[in-house]
């Protein structure tokens, strides 16, 4: 599901042709209808769900379109939920149950909480290879409980090709999301067992002692971390998080992750980024796309500087339709993530990261665009808000001190076995002449 483009050459497209009706009509095997609930699979789940003691909620986009019924029976099974990047927000981050984004870059606590759960409910998401780390060594828990008939791992999904195709689960439930949480809504308990409340408290602890940070940079100067986080206070501060539409789209990079890490996400569907595609050059295009579908909505970009070089002549399509499309360039002349990769898995062997950029303030007023630089973190807060108040588009180029995104799983780890922000010298050096003493080995992401 989602966009589609085909291309067709222009003496095709003119040509007449006979097109028979059975080119219309389901192949034999396809599916005629939509999953009927199998009540059975529902029962076992809820049953499985009720007598754990260590459940949590995994949400992929499969379940954004039922925000209230997910809320509500998560709230009612006083379950914690973690989602993946494109489910952020479809259960109120800001709730105490929300453990965030989980995966290679998400939350740490989400991550410890994923590997000690004793029963995981998969709902609309597939176990992609960014949020499961090393296959061998997923879910050990609750593969243990599966073996002892006390939990396991319930995979909800409308897709059942996604069934075993990575991990085969305790129980599958063939269903749109929807449909399955409204059926087993009613049979969940709120478990009063001590086992169940241990868990609860160990959660908040994690998301206490693993919260996402970073470390600032000296003389006042301002990393990508820093204007996320100072965004996001100003949508919460000014309630705009809640009576507003804000859609907040990405390019690919450090400043995408962190804008998942660093965002309270409140509402599904508001994050429009690449997923493992990874599309550099795709953060103003969907700016454009999100501003024209949601014309009274509040569109935010972050991008940085390698992806907007990619594709910033769509700065006339913003003109041309007036599109009040807010745009933060997280300039700190580099690739960063590529260049993280190649001092970890290269031994700092740089090729083609440093990036050779025009001075995007003066870009975007020769286009007409009312633009900013801001440099430094005494200047953020004001900066921010006249940005995001501007009636009308607005370009900000925050030059920004480069860092690594963390936490990270890397290749070849288990999802709880992480690298940390208490780690960041001995992998990341203490300057970028001087390599970290942690070595890497194996393939670096692709």
């Amino acid at each position: 599901p989602g966009p589609c483009h085909i291309d067709l050459p222009k003496d095709i497209v003119s040509m007449k042709a006979f097109v028979p009706d059975a080119i219309f009509k389901q192949t034999a095997g396809a599916e005629a209808s939509a999953p009927m609930l199998d009540m059975s699979q529902i029962q076992k789940a809820v049953d499985m769900i009720n007598r754990a003691k260590r459940p949590i909620f995994y949400v992929g986009q499969g379940a954004n379109h039922c925000p209230e019924i997910l809320t509500k029976v998560a709230k009612k099974a006083n379950v914690p939920v973690t989602t993946t990047v494109h489910a952020m927000g479809v259960f109120d981050e800001r709730d105490p149950l929300s453990m965030h984004m989980l995966g290679m870059h998400g939350a740490a606590y989400a991550n410890f909480a994923m590997q000690n759960a004793d029963c995981i409910v998969a709902i609309g998401s597939r176990f992609d290879d960014r949020t499961t780390g090393v296959m061998d060594k997923y879910a050990p828990k609750a593969r243990a409980a599966e073996a002892e008939g006390t939990g396991g791992i319930v995979h909800i999904n409308i897709d059942r090709t996604t069934f075993g195709k990575v991990i085969k689960p305790t129980i599958a439930v063939w269903a749109d999301s929807e449909h399955a949480l409204t059926a087993m809504e009613g049979g969940l308990e709120a478990s009063k067992s001590p086992e169940r409340a241990e868990w609860l408290k160990q959660c908040m602890a994690w998301k206490s002692a693993y919260a996402f940070g970073y470390v600032k940079a000296p003389g006042g100067l301002i990393k990508t971390q820093q204007v996320i986080e100072a965004t996001n206070a100003f949508l919460q501060q000014s309630g705009w998080a809640d009576s507003k539409d804000v859609f907040i789209c990405t390019g690919v990079g450090n400043h995408q992750m962190m804008a998942c890490q660093f965002v309270r996400w409140n509402r599904p569907r508001s994050m429009i980024t690449s997923g493992s595609l990874g599309v550099m050059g795709a953060g103003l295009p969907f700016a454009v796309g999100t501003q024209v579908a949601n014309p009274n909505s509040v569109t935010i970009l972050f991008d940085g500087d390698g992806s907007f070089n990619m594709t910033n002549m769509d700065l006339q399509t913003i003109v041309r339709y007036n599109l009040p499309v807010k745009i933060a360039v997280m300039n700190d002349n580099r690739q960063q993530m590529v260049w993280i990769w190649q001092r970890l898995f290269f031994d700092g062997r740089y090729i083609s990261v440093d990036n050779v950029n025009p001075d995007f303030v003066k870009l975007a007023q020769a286009w007409g665009i009312e633009a900013a630089r801001c440099d430094n973190e005494a200047d953020l807060p004001k900066t921010i808000e006249k940005w995001l108040t501007h009636d009308g588009p607005m370009l900000v180029d925050f030059k920004v001190v480069p860092d690594i995104c963390l936490p990270m799983v890397a290749p070849g780890k288990a999802l709880d076995e992480m690298i940390l922000l208490e780690d960041r010298e001995a992998i990341f050096g203490k300057s970028d002449e001087e390599l970290g003493h942690m070595k890497f080995e194996g393939l670096a992401p692709s």
